[in-house]
């Protein structure tokens, strides 16, 4: 063959290259989230993703795949492929609890060996909650009609396997009566049937509930250490004798192990630069959220510290997933 139709080929082929790693940086950034629109996991994807878009460059995508406490969209995630272009915003709920309380062939992943770490993007406390028709007025009060009402142990989870179920094995403990979950598809549900009084007290996010003109949902108590700066009103259960102070929660982002290091850290850093801006930060007050950015370490470090913290709670508990 000539060299100079070899020059020609190689250069063919130089462009055909070029033109697919160029196809590959426009295409869209698919963001999993497993849970139903409208709720708190959905709603800081929303506005993540659009910072994101100006950050990277390119489209992000959200994508509500909802059902079994986040591990449907950690399924998705793990088939996806390795290219960058898919990443999953989720409660630390899916990674630390199904990892204890299941097996690989039950989840269909195995995290640690299928799941990377990317950055750890806010964290919020979780709030218990009474529907104002449910005639509870407070966590004393609910605390006493419990034990003779069995529609009060019946309370809301935003998914099967989160930390909103697991709550409840502390909350049984100390209130001296069985509690028993009721999993919906996402706050955003929860919200919905407790509004409607179909359930009478949830488990839930701030954001998802609480708001000037919500005078159907009334808060009993955070469900943490210390009351939060955004809603200083609220008491902790701690503080009314009810010593459950687990449910701090936060946001994290997840890649499948196949995406190279560099596509990973590539994102977290563009996450560190929109949580930085204080109109963002700001957006996320608005819904009760406090940006907290934390990089991969420090993500895959609080997993396995909530992992080493609930699994005996749980053994004890003789917890058996449904």
């Amino acid at each position: 063959m000539k060299r100079s139709t070899l020059k020609k080929l190689a250069i063919a082929a130089l462009s055909l290259s070029s033109f697919a790693v160029s196809a590959q940086d426009q295409s869209p950034i698919r963001m999993l989230v497993g849970f139903a629109a409208g709720g708190n996991v959905d709603h800081v994807a929303r506005l993540l993703a659009e910072e994101l878009r100006s950050q990277l460059g390119r489209n992000v995508l959200v994508e509500n795949r909802p059902g079994a406490g986040g591990r449907l969209a950690a399924q998705l995630l793990k088939a996806a492929p390795g290219d960058g272009n898919t990443y999953m915003l989720s409660p630390d709920s899916w990674a630390v609890f199904p990892t204890i309380t299941m097996t690989e062939a039950q989840l269909r992943y195995n995290y640690a060996r299928d799941m990377a770490p990317v950055a750890r993007v806010a964290s919020y406390p979780l709030v218990f909650l009474a529907s104002a028709s449910s005639g509870v007025t407070s966590l004393s009060d609910y605390a006493q009609k419990v034990k003779t009402d069995p529609s009060l142990a019946m309370y809301g989870s935003s998914g099967a396997g989160s930390i909103t179920e697991f709550l409840g094995v502390l909350l049984s403990r100390e209130l001296g009566t069985k509690l028993t979950v009721v999993p919906f598809k996402g706050g955003s549900e929860v919200m919905t049937m407790l509004m409607g009084g179909q359930v009478k007290v949830g488990i839930m996010s701030p954001s998802d509930v609480l708001s000037e003109n919500n005078k159907k949902i009334r808060p009993l108590g955070f469900i943490s250490e210390k009351r939060s700066a955004l809603a200083p009103n609220i008491p902790t259960l701690a503080e009314q004798g009810i010593k459950v102070t687990q449910g701090s929660a936060f946001l994290g982002m997840w890649a499948s192990s196949k995406t190279p290091e560099s596509e990973r850290a590539k994102m977290g850093l563009a996450i560190k630069a929109v949580l930085e801006h204080p109109g963002f930060k700001q957006k996320l007050a608005a819904a009760y959220v406090e940006a907290d950015y934390g990089d991969a370490k420090e993500l895959d470090k609080q997993v396995r510290g909530l992992i080493d913290y609930w699994k005996p709670v749980l053994e004890e508990s003789g917890f058996k997933p449904s």
